[in-house]
């Protein structure tokens, strides 16, 4: 069976303060990680989850602020309604 190919990837050039290499040096031996781009491309990949989670929170939080208050009472009540649905399902 063949092996699924690899997403193409791009090199780039990063400069990076002394320290900062130090620890990220210093995370490679810890995480067993192959190379340092392995290990950067991890944390990068993972800081780019994070904020697209907290950007989509963001304008969660933003949609429900800017519901008049009809739309908040409405919510209320679909909200109430999926609760006893839920409950009743996992009292089953």
């Amino acid at each position: 069976m063949a092996a699924s190919p690899r997403p193409p990837k791009a090199k780039i050039t990063v400069t990076l303060s002394l320290d900062v290499v130090r620890q990220l040096d210093a995370l490679l031996e810890q995480l067993a990680a192959r190379s340092r781009s392995q290990l950067v491309e991890e944390v990068l990949r993972r800081w780019l989850k994070e904020r697209s989670q907290r950007d989509l929170e963001s304008e969660t939080e933003a949609y429900y602020r800017s519901l008049s208050p009809a739309e908040q009472e409405e919510n209320k009540e679909w909200s109430t309604i999926a609760a006893q649905g839920a409950s009743r399902i996992w009292d089953e």
